[in-house]
């Protein structure tokens, strides 16, 4: 098959590479559809993170065709559309039992193969995906696959973020940064009640797009200064201080924050969606650890997911 692999710092190449087989009775084969590219594609590219096996493939989400499943598998079965997340998760260790799947105990991340140890990812025609029952979603009938690959990491991310800042009904949001990730905040912050979003993002198209979404876009400036004047329109509109919960300014961190701090009253919720230490609307790396022989941002796969319907 042809896949896109890594083969050092800024330079990938679409190359042929050896078709994926099933190593375990839980695998399964999925033909790709459409991959997501994600920041941590752009970590070893950019030579952020070290480690990476030179020809490796590349790409994590994934939405795709079943073509071949192990004896064990037992929710698909070849035909199937379905959707992947980043890391597969087994479904029955501890974290997998609280919900907390892209924990998982035997989990790999798609697309991170370090000494000869890992997962291909899903930049290809085919691609490998173990615990296959716990990992894979089916995709609805009708839904369109690239929408339905949002649910993979993106529109989950988003959600959880919403979720973390604890938006109710009638709140004012301040979303950081509208990448995919913040865009899809405006909307579930949207979604989740919020009676007026502020976008914050330095690129004038996120900012043209989150408006047509229904937010309202504003060039960072100085942060603490566009903060002050959303409480300040809060405040004014409601003719005094009004009962709410924020996730106040983060400290300096490279990349997309997922991090949340303790809530005070009156200010508005503030989701940290795609920071960049530089400011520059490429730039999105994020610290990352290894674990399980993997490498994974603490705070980035931490979301629960996303359940299509």
């Amino acid at each position: 098959m042809y896949a896109i692999t890594f083969q050092g710092v800024e330079r990938l190449v679409y190359e042929r590479v050896p078709d994926p087989g099933l190593r375990a009775p839980t695998d399964a084969i999925v033909r790709v559809r459409a991959a997501g590219l994600c920041g941590s594609d752009l970590h070893p590219y950019f030579g952020r993170e070290t480690g990476l096996d030179a020809g490796t493939v590349m790409g994590h989400e994934l939405v795709g065709e079943v073509v071949e499943v192990g004896p064990a598998v037992r929710e698909v079965a070849a035909g199937d559309r379905v959707v992947a997340p980043f890391s597969t998760s087994c479904g029955a260790c501890f974290y997998c039992r609280e919900g907390l799947t892209a924990r998982c105990a035997h989990g790999q991340l798609f697309g991170w193969v370090q000494g000869g140890v890992g997962l291909h990812g899903a930049q290809a025609e085919w691609v490998r995906v173990p615990f296959a029952d716990a990992t894979l979603v089916p995709v609805p009938e009708g839904l369109d696959e690239v929408v339905a690959l949002l649910a993979g990491d993106v529109l989950a991310t988003a959600m959880f973020g919403v979720e973390q800042a604890g938006v109710r009904p009638g709140d004012l949001v301040v979303v950081v940064g509208c990448g995919p990730v913040g865009l899809l905040a405006v909307r579930a912050a949207l979604a989740a009640g919020a009676r007026e979003v502020v976008a914050v993002d330095p690129v004038a198209g996120r900012l043209e797009l989150a408006e047509r979404w229904g937010a309202v876009g504003a060039p960072p400036g100085d942060a603490r200064e566009s903060e002050a004047t959303a409480v300040g329109a809060k405040r004014g509109r409601a003719g005094g201080p009004q009962t709410g919960r924020s996730i106040p300014p983060l400290h300096p961190v490279p990349g997309p924050s997922r991090r949340v701090h303790p809530c005070r009253r009156d200010r508005p919720k503030r989701v940290e969606a795609a920071v960049s230490r530089s400011g520059s609307p490429n730039d999105f790396s994020s610290p990352v650890a290894p674990a399980g022989g993997n490498r994974r941002s603490p705070d980035h796969h931490r979301s629960r997911g996303v359940r299509l319907r």
